[in-house]
């Protein structure tokens, strides 16, 4: 039998999880947002966006939470530290070599956030649990897709703006 096939997480665990990972990832954009804001508006705004689809999420997973009578495993905001670096200099964007540096990071973590939820998919074992994070993989797809384009889209620009 596979690993991951023998492991199974309790709902409790799913939800405190994927609470913790959900928030952090609303703090990341949230950082991402204000960073952006002074040099590129428009960056600024898709990560805005992201930010909010994070407030959703975490409202779904609260909403599974009363359904399955486990609100206390989400009640707390929780305080994690992100498996991602943030270990800038600076907090804005100066510039758009750093902007590149920033979404090209953006993009490896939405990766990872997208494998992460695939994983706990894969773990559940609770019915209730089943849909909401099979929305949650498609969205997280989603997302890496949109920041993928963005970045592409923006490298184009700015090498056009440098020819």
């Amino acid at each position: 039998m596979d690993k991951t096939q023998s492991l199974l997480l309790l709902p409790y665990e799913q939800l405190t999880l994927a609470n913790a990972h959900e928030a952090a990832e609303l703090q990341r954009y949230r950082r991402l947002t204000l960073s952006f804001l002074p040099q590129a508006p428009q960056t600024s705004r898709l990560m805005a966006t992201l930010g909010l689809q994070c407030e959703k999420r975490l409202e779904l997973l609260r909403q599974a939470a009363r359904c399955l009578e486990l609100e206390a495993c989400i009640k707390e905001t929780p305080v994690c530290a992100p498996s991602f670096a943030w270990a800038q200099r600076h907090f804005f964007v100066v510039d758009d070599f750093m902007g590149d540096q920033v979404i090209e990071q953006a993009v490896r973590a939405a990766v990872e956030s997208k494998n992460f939820f695939e994983w706990l998919l894969n773990t559940n074992a609770t019915p209730e649990l089943h849909q909401p994070l099979v929305n949650f993989v498609e969205e997280k797809e989603g997302e890496c897709r949109v920041l993928l384009e963005f970045w592409e889209q923006r490298r184009v620009s700015v090498m056009n703006q440098r020819a």
